[in-house]
Parts: structure tokens; C-alpha cells; sequence
């Protein structure tokens, strides 16, 4: 570990970036190998976009195995295989059939999700988007019988996002104005983007921001002075984009950008299919991604 040379806020940041090539030199957050019986997992949603490649991953990823993968009833995908690579369907039922259940839904398929698996007692990873706070208390409820994982989005560059965005908010200060705007593709239903508004609350949380009152989700009218604390999230939907985020701060002569821009949706498959692998053997208990990468 280097020393921080007393520059305080700077100094932790300094830390961070070097703890974060650290971990990827002993390969923390790539996906683990292991000679043990792999951990057998669930997909639901599994004939959606998201859910074909979280298929295709949970049989190519070392340590887990596909071995349920189901759909809404009346899908015209009911009784084809899950993959090319696997004898495995796709039925309209949830069996329990797993070590673990990835659920990539709607929020009325996650919660009747739920239910199940602490019925169950299944460890349950989550990234249906569009969830409200009655959802998250649910969580915390099952989280008391099963070991349950929510996540807006599960890629890593996304996670160090959230954490390098609240630490540029805290060096900065409020003299800088904050902005974030997120696009999708044309069918995305819910907006803004999850990501998006975890990404203000983590800069809310590192700056002593209140999430309810400083972060607004519009802008319009002939007389709206800008709030200096405030934070706009803005969305846009655009044809067949997976998901961009940035993060902008600026002051008068200068702004920075952070920016993610997903390509493929292998990235947010990777990270879901390795916290499902991480969850499978954890007491219960509400877990996040921060835990499944090493980034706490």
C-alpha cells in the first residue's frame, strides 16, 4: 500500500486507484476457477435478450452450470433449448431445481420471485429494473431467510463508476455543478436507468447530498435557476444502444466526464453469473456487488 502523503481526500483516492490495480493483479475479479462441483443455476426471464446470454454464460463460466431456465407462460420460445450447448429448455415454471436463481424480469415477476425462493430457501440474484421502495424492503425481509443480491447493473467498470464518481464529487466540492444522463435503447421501459439514479445517490452519500430532495429527474419552464447542490438525471432513448452512462462536473472554464459505454451485454452477464457464484454458499443475509468484487 503507497502512503498518502497527508493530501487527505486526494490521498484516499490515490489509495483506491492503486488497491483497484492491485485487485486486478491477483485476478479478484475475474471469474473463479474451482475443481469443486459446480454451483447450478436458474435463469429467469431466460428467452429475453438478457436472459440468452445470461444462459449461454452460466454453461461457459468455470464454477457454474445451467440447469433451469424458464419463461412466462404462452412465450413462443417455451420448449427450446436454452442454449446451443446445453440439453436444458426453457419452460414456463420455476422448479427450484438450482443452487441459485439469476432473475432478470419485470417487477411483478420479481416479486412473485421472491416469495418462491424464500419459500424455497434459494439464494436469489436480482437485476430487474423499474423497482420501487416497497421492492427493496421486501428484499430486506428475505434477506433475513435466504442470501439475496439487488444490483442496478452488474458490470465491474459500472461498480468502480459509482465508487470513482462519488469520490470526484467529494474532491470537487460544491462549486461544481453535477449532471448525469444515460441512454438506452429504444425499448427500455423504465426511466431514468437504475444505474443512473445509483449513481447519484452514491455521490449523495459522499457529499452529504439528500437523495429526495437534491436529485431531480427534469428540467423544464421559463424560470429554473439551477440549485448549486442539486443533481439532474436525464434520459434518453435511442434506437438499439445497450447503455451508456456519464457523470459531468462542471465549474465555470473547465468540465470533466466520466463515462461507461456498454457494447455487449456479456459485460452485465459476467458480473451477474459471478455474484451468482459468490451468493450460492453465503449465509442469509442482503449482499451487493461490492462485496462480490472486492471493491468494499
Amino acid at each position: 500500500m503507497i502512503e498518502a502523503w497527508n493530501l487527505g481526500d486526494l490521498g484516499e483516492s490515490i489509495i483506491f486507484l492503486w488497491s483497484l490495480h492491485q485487485l486486478r493483479l491477483t485476478s479478484k475479479i475475474c471469474p473463479p476457477m474451482t475443481d469443486q462441483t459446480p454451483i447450478r443455476i436458474a435463469i429467469a426471464g431466460a428467452a429475453g435478450r438478457m436472459g440468452r446470454q445470461l444462459c449461454r454464460l452460466a454453461n461457459a463460466t468455470a464454477g457454474s452450470t445451467l440447469t433451469e431456465a424458464f419463461d412466462c407462460p404462452g412465450h413462443p420460445e417455451i420448449g427450446t433449448a436454452a442454449t446451443t450447448d446445453s440439453t436444458v429448455q426453457v419452460t414456463d415454471s420455476f422448479t427450484g431445481s438450482c443452487d441459485v436463481l439469476i432473475d432478470f424480469t419485470t417487477p411483478a415477476a420479481t416479486r412473485l420471485l421472491v416469495s418462491q425462493c424464500v419459500e424455497k430457501k434459494i439464494p436469489l440474484v436480482i437485476g430487474t429494473t423499474g423497482l420501487n421502495d416497497e421492492d427493496q424492503r421486501s428484499f430486506t425481509a428475505a434477506g433475513s431467510i435466504i442470501p439475496i443480491l439487488h444490483a442496478t447493473n452488474f458490470s465491474l467498470v459500472v461498480n468502480v463508476l459509482n465508487l470513482l464518481s462519488a469520490q470526484a464529487a467529494k474532491l470537487l466540492g460544491d462549486e461544481y455543478d453535477i449532471e448525469i444522463v444515460e441512454a438506452h435503447h429504444r425499448h427500455k421501459k423504465d426511466a431514468p436507468s437504475g444505474t443512473a439514479l445509483t449513481l447519484a445517490q452514491h455521490i449523495c452519500n459522499a457529499t452529504g447530498r439528500s437523495f429526495e430532495q437534491d436529485v431531480i429527474t427534469s428540467r423544464s419552464g421559463d424560470d429554473i435557476p439551477r440549485n448549486p447542490r442539486e443533481i439532474t438525471v436525464q434520459a434518453l432513448r435511442l434506437g438499439d444502444v445497450i447503455g451508456e452512462h456519464s457523470v459531468m462536473f462542471a465549474a465555470p472554464g473547465e468540465r470533466m466526464e466520466l463515462k461507461h459505454i456498454g457494447t455487449s451485454r456479456d459485460s452485465y452477464a459476467v458480473g451477474a453469473v459471478r455474484a451468482a457464484i459468490f451468493l450460492a454458499d453465503k449465509p442469509a443475509g442482503q449482499y451487493y456487488m461490492k462485496d462480490v468484487l472486492g471493491l468494499a
